[in-house]
């Protein structure tokens, strides 16, 4: 005699719905961290503290 399962899927999507926020999030922490490099390497070249 076999049983079945008692599971209840309440949704079916998966990692792939949340992919595309992944993209622009990266971006924008990309940017982020380009400029305070670039403000970093300013600071450092003339001495400011």
């Amino acid at each position: 005699m076999t049983r079945t399962a008692d599971v209840v899927i309440l949704a079916d999507h998966s990692i792939w719905l949340a992919l595309p926020a992944f993209g622009p999030a990266f971006v924008v922490a990309g940017v982020v961290f380009y400029i305070a490099r670039r403000n970093r390497q300013k600071s450092d070249e003339t001495g400011d503290q």
